[in-house]
């Protein structure tokens, strides 16, 4: 049986056997992190997705660190009304005079 401990000191151990081999590439790891992280966050499904509060924190914080335009976040402001408005129903008929 493996525990979480051997498991951690067994990757430890390679990482660092490749650090002394000379053959630990950051540029490969961080691709490799890269695309996990991608696989496993990267699909925005909605409000049910149990990943949603996170992800609306991290939309938070590519916001406040400038990661999108001003006309990107333009354009995103007019999808969000177009969407408020599509979601108020039409049960309200027209104003007579």
């Amino acid at each position: 049986m493996t525990t979480p401990e051997a498991v951690a000191i067994k990757s430890a151990m390679s990482v660092a056997k490749q650090v002394a081999d000379g053959t630990l590439r950051p540029a490969e790891l961080d691709r490799t992190a890269a695309d996990e992280c991608r696989s496993l966050f990267g699909t925005v499904a909605g409000p049910d997705d149990p990943l949603w509060a996170l992800h609306c924190e991290v939309a938070r914080g590519v916001l406040a660190a400038g990661g999108l335009s001003a006309d990107e976040l333009t354009e995103w402001l007019g999808v969000a009304h177009h969407r408020a408005e599509a979601a108020v129903p039409d049960s309200v008929g027209p104003v007579e005079d």
